[in-house]
């Protein structure tokens, strides 16, 4: 899979008004300061085009993820998990590593979470951009990835994408496949791969791919014979995000 690198990139007054006295009346988590646990995670852009921005956000223990943005169709991906506590209902839930979730534009809002864990949470948020087909001309209709060699797990489909997770063991080529267009992928774990196809001998890849290493994926076609391999010492593990819309 020839991956291509990365361009590196509330409501109504009432409904601020009380997403912020709700944020406000809760008490920090046990064993942080109440500075600690209003502190905003760090957030870097990833990779940006006219159909998505990608943000990788490393949100610290105590700190919160702040409240959603409005009226935005978000996929979120956990490159490194743990247990995200609500601000609102108290609720904990534990998020593995390569665990995703879907925000609807037309989701309600609420305050958010914060990292009750004892570790760093990572998470790759996707935002979809608004994008009408007649301005990018014919409408071509999404289809998930699929490799010879690889099994894929389906984690999540809707009107607006395709989401699947791959592994590939140390040694193991993907076997010939074909990429369709408006696909982007992003490694949970990442490693050192090579790639060949019919005109390129194998040859490796310029450096590692990164753990929450996010790429738009050119389309190609099943006859170039384009295959690649995972020439680390580790599985690799990655997301492919297929678009719809």
């Amino acid at each position: 899979m020839i991956r291509a690198r990365p361009l590196v990139s509330l409501h109504s007054g009432a409904l601020s008004l009380a997403i912020l006295l709700i944020t406000a009346s809760i008490q920090a988590p046990e064993g942080q300061s109440a500075e600690q646990a209003g502190a905003m995670p760090t957030t870097e852009v990833a990779f940006e085009n006219d159909r998505v921005l990608a943000e990788r956000v490393t949100i610290a223990p105590g700190q919160r993820t702040g409240p959603r943005t409005a009226h935005i169709n978000e996929l979120v991906i956990f490159i490194r998990g743990g247990v995200l506590t609500s601000m609102t209902s108290g609720r904990s839930v534990w998020w593995r590593d390569g665990r995703v979730a879907w925000h609807g534009a037309e989701d309600a809002l609420d305050a958010g979470s914060f990292n009750s864990g004892a570790a760093p949470i990572v998470i790759v948020r996707i935002k979809l951009k608004p994008h009408p087909h007649a301005a990018h001309g014919p409408f071509v209709k999404a289809q998930p990835v699929s490799y010879p060699n690889i099994a894929g797990e389906d984690l999540l489909e809707n009107d607006h994408l395709i989401v699947q997770r791959f592994i590939m063991q140390p040694g193991q080529w993907e076997g010939v496949h074909a990429h369709e267009p408006n696909t982007l992928w992003v490694f949970i774990k990442g490693g050192r791969s090579a790639s060949r196809t019919k005109r390129e001998p194998e040859h490796p890849y310029p450096r590692a791919f990164e753990d929450g290493e996010v790429g738009w994926m050119p389309a190609i076609d099943l006859t170039e014979g384009h295959e690649s391999k995972n020439i680390d010492d580790h599985p690799e593990d990655w997301l492919w995000v297929s678009l719809k819309d």
